[in-house]
């Protein structure tokens, strides 16, 4: 490679946007329209920067454990069990949403991803097969 499309390749690099820090613990989360998905697969969407993965994600990721993917900020967060039930989120899994508000009670600081407390919460379900999704 040349020494100029080094330097080009190099700021491109640069100016594609970083995840942001994990949140710090008892710092207020909100996210709107996170994606549940694996954590493999959100691990996998954040370093490569490749969101297929989140929706295209094998059940068997879900199984192990189920996380949500903040498509804004490139973060991912635990949620803690006591208000929202792992039902409720598989009911998202590969293709719903949640939309949160929250206080983070953990960081994994090796992983940068926090667990958060809900506080309030909505779930959009994953849409059924041949549902229909928008205008023709």
């Amino acid at each position: 490679m040349k020494p100029l499309h080094l330097v080009a390749l190099a700021a491109l690099l640069l100016a594609l946007p970083s995840p942001a820090p994990a949140a710090d613990v008892g710092e207020e989360v909100e996210v709107t329209a996170g994606v549940v998905t694996g954590l493999e697969c959100a691990l996998q969407a954040r370093a490569k920067g490749d969101l297929k993965v989140l929706t295209a994600c094998p059940p068997a990721e879900g199984l192990k454990e189920l996380v949500v993917y903040d498509v804004a900020e490139r973060q991912i967060y635990r949620i803690a069990a006591k208000v929202v039930r792992r039902s409720q989120l598989e009911s998202a899994f590969g293709g719903g949403s949640i939309d949160f508000t929250g206080t983070a009670v953990k960081v994994d600081a090796k992983a940068e991803i926090a667990t958060v407390e809900v506080a309030e919460f909505s779930i959009a379900r994953k849409p059924k097969p041949g549902a229909f999704k928008g205008c023709l």
